[in-house]
């Protein structure tokens, strides 16, 4: 058990918090914290942050100690099934609702909805029956059945894919999204077999938020396995170009296969150079399966330090019909903004 620094004669409110703060290590340790059903693997950066989360628990939050969670789940091959299956739209509504903003990957329902200027879907129109049915189904499950207020924004279609913000605007406000711009792109992002799918077959959605005095841009990023050390490259390009609109605080958060043999610890990509943080290191696991790969990751610049409370987690336990990664998550405070 690692030693708590308080003084032997404290008041009853230091020991109180130092025999809470053993508490909150041993179960951080144990390596599961139970709620709302599903297993929680939450993580504290130091000793520190964990007395802080115990302070604010017991003695209420401290100035600048409010906070907003924001998560990212790849939700394996989330389309027609999944959306009309109320147990596994249950299980996904349930993991959702703990967080601000969550991230999502891997949204495949790209033939419900006609994009402009895709004649990939040229036969397809906002009427057709399929149109809205994950925005209807997240509507349902996790808006109307728990009383809560949700929007959703979905990108264009980026090969087979989509990507999805789902955000609480009583907590955030979305200032703007959109695709970033790959400049190798030729012809329509929606093409299955375009010339040249430019940097990344599936750019990022890039968003805009803010968040009390906390503005910041997130990357929600998807990477082909296939080719991932070009495009974990390709994101820190994307990276340094969003850096270069004059937003410090930029975060990097998807599946980016970033683990096992997509990305060995001995392979060299600028995002390991001097000044990026991992949230999540490489001895992560974000998988249901079997195997140990951390897959999913967030990743930002030294200033974002500043926002990032060091209280990060993963939520464990997800029925592998559902997915086959896990939900990531974690804490920024919104009193603070370093710009």
């Amino acid at each position: 058990m690692p030693r708590l620094p308080y003084p032997c004669g404290g008041s009853l409110r230091d020991k109180t918090l130092a025999l809470a703060g053993m508490l909150m290590v041993a179960v951080s340790v144990s390596g599961c914290i139970s709620q709302t059903g599903n297993i929680i693997d939450s993580t504290t950066g130091t000793i520190s942050n964990v007395l802080a989360s115990v302070r604010e628990a017991l003695f209420g939050p401290e100035p600048g100690g409010e906070i907003i969670r924001i998560a990212s789940w790849n939700i394996r091959d989330f389309g027609r099934a999944k959306a009309t299956d109320d147990r596994r739209m249950g299980i996904i509504a349930d993991a959702l609702r703990g967080y601000d903003i969550i991230a999502v990957q891997e949204i495949s329902n790209v033939r419900e909805q006609a994009d402009p200027g895709c004649p990939r879907n040229d036969d397809e129109s906002p009427g057709d029956s399929g149109y809205g049915l994950i925005r209807d189904a997240l509507e349902k499950h996790l808006n109307q059945e728990n009383g809560l207020n949700y929007t959703f924004v979905f990108s264009p279609h980026v090969r087979d894919e989509r990507y999805l913000y789902i955000y609480n605007p009583d907590r955030v406000v979305l200032e703007d999204a959109a695709l970033v711009h790959d400049p190798g792109d030729l012809g329509p992002v929606c093409l299955s077999n375009p010339e040249s799918t430019g940097l990344m077959a599936r750019q990022p959605f890039r968003a805009r938020f803010r968040a009390g005095d906390f503005d910041f841009v997130l990357l929600n990023a998807h990477t082909s396995p296939g080719a991932n050390l070009k495009e974990l490259d390709a994101l820190e390009y994307f990276y340094r170009k969003t850096l270069e609109e004059g937003e410090p605080d930029v975060i990097l958060l998807g599946d980016l296969n970033a683990g096992c043999s997509y990305l060995r610890v001995t392979d060299t990509i600028a995002f390991r150079s001097p000044g990026y943080i991992w949230v999540f290191g490489d001895d992560t696991d974000t998988t249901v399966a079997g195997t140990d790969c951390a897959y999913d990751r967030f990743i930002f610049r030294a200033p974002t330090s500043g926002d990032f409370t060091g209280n990060r987690g993963i939520v464990r336990g997800m029925p592998s019909d559902v997915s086959d990664h896990y939900l990531i998550w974690a804490e920024f405070y919104t009193e603070r903004d370093s710009d």
